[in-house]
């Protein structure tokens, strides 16, 4: 009897303190909130901003010449447990739109794990330097992507509404929302894509 009990007891606390393997992967997640997209000498720089409380983003840079090819250096060289399903907020310098946008998008849309409210904005040099600086514009901006998409519903702030506007033939132009910063973010003005197929 007494034998039984030591193993049950042995079992038990086995359990007990190995933990659950899920939690000890939710514990060491390297979470992607925000990835942008920018030039640097010739290159295309996608930079992934990790989840944290701290004033100061917590960033990674890839070069790379896709997103799917950034996502797969990140998960095996640069961010070994990354998970981009929280992510939020993509931004796109303006003068890479011919060159990701389409593309970019195109595999966002055929990966489960990305929300598809994540929102998408073009944005100028001078506001990715300022939202490196401080995590506090990332919800400046969302907030004034919502109400320039309540102001005009024509402008698209996601990326499944992009993604849909590059699939559909009946649309040639559409409108996104960009982002400038001269002292201060202004959020509102939009841009032509032009969707050729």
């Amino acid at each position: 009897m007494r034998a039984r009990l030591c193993i049950v007891l042995i079992c038990l606390s086995a359990v007990l303190f190995s933990g659950c393997q899920s939690s000890r992967k939710i514990e060491t997640a390297q979470i992607i909130e925000n990835v942008t997209i920018s030039e640097k000498e010739g290159q295309t720089l996608y930079t992934f901003y990790i989840l944290s409380s701290a004033d100061t983003p917590l960033k990674t840079e890839i070069p790379a010449e896709s997103f799917e090819q950034a996502c797969e250096l990140a998960q095996n060289q640069y961010i070994p447990n990354i998970t981009l399903s929280k992510l939020e907020l993509l931004m796109i310098e303006e003068s890479l739109i011919d060159r990701v946008l389409k593309t970019d998008i195109e595999y966002i849309s055929t990966q489960p794990s990305f929300s598809p409210s994540a929102f998408v904005t073009l944005c100028d040099r001078k506001t990715l330097e300022k939202f490196a600086e401080s995590t506090r514009e990332q919800d400046i901006i969302e907030e004034q992507l919502i109400l320039l998409k309540k102001n005009n519903p024509a402008v698209n702030i996601n990326y499944l509404s992009v993604f849909n506007h590059f699939e559909t033939k009946k649309t040639s132009e559409f409108l996104v929302g960009t982002v400038s910063f001269d002292g201060e973010l202004k959020i509102g003005e939009k841009k032509d894509i032009k969707n050729e197929k």
